[in-house]
């Protein structure tokens, strides 16, 4: 198998060449913010260039191309031939349907479609690694510019869901038994579907109700295949210098994000850790969970977890039904989240509100463990000032926290002043989608969604600004924020009262324990959080 992968994988890495230089202009045409273009020295933004032939050959003839040649060759013998072929001719026809659709554009009276169009019919053309590719342009603003990031919103994860022989194939082949020997019954219409997996509702032989997470067929590898191309193009892209090392970094940091997405034996692993760290505080006990895994009937392609019965925390009519006080709600989950940041190895870093629910004993659960972040310790500390400022409206605040949590020299007084004038500019904008919560909350859930658009120009705006004062943002500080702004959001609508700053129900507005310098790792202790349980009739 080896020879004829290594030549397909060569064959469409050609193929898919155009695509990552498009990849490549993103990257590269990003432009600062308007206020802070002038105070930018030189552009950090990475290059394009075309290299002499003579250049070229040195390039080539190097120890750097000798060693990227055996990382390519490593790559190519993992891939399955058959793989390999089919997605060059997927490659094939998406190339000739959306080059069709462009001639049509530049023919006709409308205007010509824009490049950050093309390469989104492209990514919807070529299927699921694709889709999985533009919802992280999209979630990722920090690092492409706004008009990709805009575009590729558009981006739908909603797919047509397996048939169902399809599905009872892959559950069987992952149990290595007949599904009637686990489960007493599955329904085989699914809750859901998305471009990598879909869900279904069943029930065990010992009566537990629990959710299917499947795999859909062939995910794994045209995934893996894919993303390996990707960042095959972007290391020879590299080599040659038609692009600096940034752009194999953005790749590569797509394909570890999505490569962890799909497997599920990490999602278990994951689900089961945030539940040790949700027992390591007695405070969470009975007020917030997560769904218990099934480890017997889970694998690499299925994930069997407890079914969880709640509403979503934005839904403000249905989680009245639940808990009478709909803040105390929002304080759990918000205790819960800073706490997992502050003292756990990683945060849940995809709190929008299907992922986050109160159930109908009261209970706040978090579900989905796909999308994790992580920062060091030491920064820590800038997040926590940065919630504490953010919705009080301390712009000064929130451009000393900003700092901390980004890489740069420490600003000078004047700089601090401007950056913080700034930053208060964005969020006079991002205020306007706080007006437009409060005004259709009554209107129920659909009208009062958090709008992602909306989250993800603010996180880009942030980050521009940033940018212009020498702070540069890596995905999981966007993440990071983005999550801020979720619970932000979440606090207009469900408790606009709520006194964030000084609130001693918020476990960040509490003094460390005597002892205790401040912000601690996990290894080196922990920080104290209380939360308040709902109350008694809400159990």
């Amino acid at each position: 198998a080896g020879p004829s992968s290594s030549l397909g994988l060569y064959q469409t890495m050609l193929s898919l060449l155009s695509l990552a230089l498009g990849l490549s202009l993103l990257t590269t045409s990003r432009p600062p913010a308007p206020r802070a273009a002038a105070r930018l020295a030189a552009s950090s933004a990475p290059s394009f260039s075309l290299p002499s032939p003579i250049e070229t050959l040195k390039r080539l003839s190097s120890a750097e191309a000798r060693e990227l040649q055996r990382e390519l060759l490593e790559l190519a013998f993992e891939q399955d031939p058959q793989v390999v072929v089919r997605r060059s001719l997927d490659l094939a026809r998406a190339v000739r349907v959306v080059g069709s659709e462009t001639v049509q554009g530049l023919s006709s009276a409308a205007a010509a479609p824009e490049p950050p169009v093309i390469l989104r019919r492209m990514c919807e053309e070529l299927g699921a690694t694709y889709v999985k590719l533009g919802q992280f342009i999209a979630s990722s603003p920090t690092l492409f510019p706004p008009e990709y990031v805009q575009e590729f919103q558009k981006c739908l994860d909603a797919t047509p869901p397996m048939p169902w022989s399809d599905v009872k194939e892959i559950v069987e082949a992952e149990l290595g038994r007949p599904i009637g020997q686990v489960y007493a019954s599955v329904d085989e219409t699914p809750l859901a579907a998305a471009s990598i997996a879909q869900v279904h509702a069943a029930r065990l032989l010992s009566g537990e109700d629990v959710v299917l997470k499947v795999q859909k067929k062939g995910v794994q590898g045209s995934l893996k295949a894919d993303l390996d191309l990707l960042y095959a193009n972007a290391r020879v892209l590299q080599l040659l210098g038609v692009v600096t090392a940034e752009l194999s970094d953005v790749v590569a940091t797509l394909r570890s994000a999505i490569l962890e997405e799909i497997d599920f034996v990490l999602e278990a692993q994951r689900t089961e850790q945030f539940a040790e760290f949700l027992a390591r505080s007695p405070e969470l006990d009975g007020v917030v969970t997560v769904p218990k895994v099934y480890r017997a009937a889970s694998a690499s392609r299925l994930l069997t977890l407890e079914r969880l019965y709640g509403v979503p925390l934005i839904d403000l009519e249905s989680v009245r039904k639940y808990q009478p006080q709909p803040e105390l709600a929002l304080i759990v989950a918000l205790n819960t989240w800073v706490s997992s940041v502050l003292t756990n190895e990683w945060f849940h870093a995809d709190v929008h509100a299907g992922n986050l629910l109160v159930l109908t004993d009261g209970r706040v659960a978090f579900i989905d463990f796909g999308i994790v972040g992580a920062i060091p310790a030491a920064t820590a500390e800038g997040m926590l000032d940065f919630v504490r400022s953010f919705p009080a409206g301390d712009m000064a605040g929130v451009g000393r926290a900003l700092e901390k949590m980004g890489f740069t020299k420490e600003l000078s007084e004047e700089q601090s002043a401007a950056f913080a004038k700034d930053i208060g500019e964005v969020i006079a904008s991002i205020d306007s989608m706080t007006a437009d919560i409060a005004t259709t909350a009554s209107a129920g859930a659909a009208a009062s969604a958090i709008d992602e658009t909306q989250l993800n120009r603010a996180v880009a705006a942030v980050a521009r600004v940033a940018e212009g004062y020498g702070i540069r943002f890596p995905r999981e500080f966007a993440l990071l924020i983005k999550q801020v702004l979720y619970f932000d959001r979440y606090t207009s609508l469900l408790a606009p009262g709520l006194d964030v700053l000084n609130d001693e129900r918020l476990s960040m507005n509490r003094p460390p324990p005597p002892g205790d310098g401040g912000v601690s790792s996990v290894e080196g202790g922990s920080v104290a959080v209380e939360v308040l349980p709902p109350e008694d009739d809400a159990e």
